[in-house]
């Protein structure tokens, strides 16, 4: 694995790629201590970084999470292309649980901290437009073989750090809006991928739907015998892996003419005037 480069990074959890593939599992160092759970090897003859998941140990609540480190396991592997690949919850009523989607626009609900290292120079991420259209593009036309439908241009609405799902009132608020699903890691995983000029791309697959989780609170409420009404992770993330697989098969370095150069910097800032120093 000497001299071994990555041409994308994938943050995903699917422990039969790793064996299928004999991925070695290696250590990136970054400013944030370093981070164990990276595999890379080559799927179809590509070369791949797989971050295992985005906890480093014990799970915990989303705002725990150390976006910026892993980021920064990408950008330190010179990595240009990274996949976020997704478990997330149902907003739509007519979308059954077990879904897939392809993220095309984002929500940010907040709130969430970035730490900012002072002796760099500030600038916001351009988030008009925050998932890459060349990966996305390539992500689509990966579907063309699966055996399960994918929706294309999903809106994903980020529900950050509290440790609970969204209620009843805030879901008919985000199907109002015309949003397909929502979580609490795609934001800021896709603005720090962007301040870090990263192409970034995501894949989700939903987990409940608003009539499961319905109709399972009211047999609750009615003392019957409860059915499971969320299909496990593991079946979840086969589709969402299935895809990814498809994806390699048709991978091509492909130049992106904006996520590298979407930067808005502010070089004119000043604390006061320069007179007030006289």
């Amino acid at each position: 694995m000497e001299n071994f480069q990555p041409k994308i990074a994938i943050i995903m959890r699917d422990d039969e790629i790793i064996k299928e593939f004999n991925l070695k599992r290696v250590t990136v160092n970054t400013s944030f201590g370093p981070v164990h759970r990276c595999y890379e090897g080559y799927i179809y003859n590509v070369p791949v970084l797989i971050i295992y998941g985005r906890f480093n140990g014990e799970k915990v609540p989303s705002s725990y999470i150390n976006h910026e480190q892993n980021i920064e396991v990408v950008k330190n592997r010179n990595i240009s292309k990274l996949i976020g690949t997704f478990v997330v919850g149902g907003i739509n009523p007519e979308m059954p649980q077990g879904s897939v989607h392809i993220v095309k626009d984002l929500v940010g609900m907040g709130p969430y901290k970035i730490h900012w290292n002072q002796n760099q120079p500030f600038h916001n991420a351009e988030m008009y437009e925050p998932i890459c259209p060349k990966l996305t593009n390539m992500l689509i036309a990966a579907t063309e073989n699966l055996d399960f439908p994918v929706k294309k241009d999903s809106i994903y609405v980020t529900f950050y750090g509290y440790p609970r799902i969204e209620t009843k009132a805030e879901l008919d608020f985000y199907h109002r809006q015309g949003w397909d699903i929502v979580g609490q890691t795609c934001d800021p995983e896709a603005t720090l991928a962007r301040l870090n000029r990263i192409c970034y791309a995501a894949v989700c697959v939903q987990i409940d739907d608003p009539l499961g989780r319905s109709e399972y609170i009211g047999t609750l409420k009615e003392k019957k015998e409860a059915k499971q009404y969320v299909e496990s992770i593991k079946s979840c993330r086969k589709r969402t892996s299935k895809l990814v697989l498809e994806f390699l098969k048709k991978f091509h370095e492909e130049e992106c003419e904006t996520c590298g150069k979407l930067i808005r910097k502010n070089n004119n800032f000043r604390e006061f005037p320069d007179d007030f120093y006289e």
